[in-house]
């Protein structure tokens, strides 16, 4: 029974209080890191996979990208969010990435294209409807790999990463006022894009 109420407790806990329980090594210290990474692997995987659009590379960053979380756990400091340090990770890990490509990450960012769709079907939608669905996703999916790579790094910070624009700037080092603009950029750029494709 005992054993029970401590794994909800640790299912309560927030991010920063898992981290710090993983980074102790207390007791639970590894179901804290499991509660973290079902929590935070699909939008780093999917913030990794918009980022280089290629499944494999993927696969291999999104697995340095947990074992670098692993490795620096001792440098994390409870007081900032552990959203902002993973994605800091993850951001550092592609421009990582790229260098050794003899690409800038810009350059690189800029040169991704989409491989696959990831469009939600309702399970009795009608074929129309589907359809429909599928085309916007595509027509989304288009837009936004046309954004300029700044407002298209931020954009998906912000929706795959569901960060907030001052974590970006923090993840970034920008200046909020500056992340602000490229999303917003970005939003009126995606507006004008979509309505011209569908």
């Amino acid at each position: 029974m005992l054993k029970r109420v401590n794994r909800e407790t640790i299912d309560n806990l927030n991010n920063e209080q898992l981290m710090v329980l993983y980074a102790n090594n207390k007791n639970n210290a590894q179901r804290a890191f499991a509660v973290l990474y079902e929590r935070h692997k699909g939008p780093l995987y999917r913030f990794v996979l918009k980022s280089i659009n290629n499944e494999a590379q993927t696969d291999e960053l999104f697995q340095d990208l947990w074992f670098r979380i692993i490795q620096h756990k001792d440098s994390f400091n409870p007081k900032q969010k552990f959203t902002t340090w993973a994605y800091t990770i993850a951001r550092r890990l592609l421009i990582d990435f790229y260098r050794k490509q003899g690409k800038r990450f810009e350059q690189a960012f800029d040169e991704a294209m989409p491989e696959h769709n990831e469009e939600p079907t309702g399970s009795y939608a009608l074929p129309e409807q589907v359809l429909q669905q599928k085309r916007h996703a595509r027509a989304l999916q288009q837009a936004v790999t046309e954004l300029p790579p700044e407002q298209r790094e931020v954009f998906l910070l912000f929706h795959e990463g569901d960060l907030s624009l001052q974590q970006i700037a923090d993840i970034t080092d920008q200046p909020k006022e500056r992340i602000k603009s490229r999303y917003r950029y970005a939003v009126k750029k995606l507006k004008n894009t979509l309505q011209v494709l569908l």
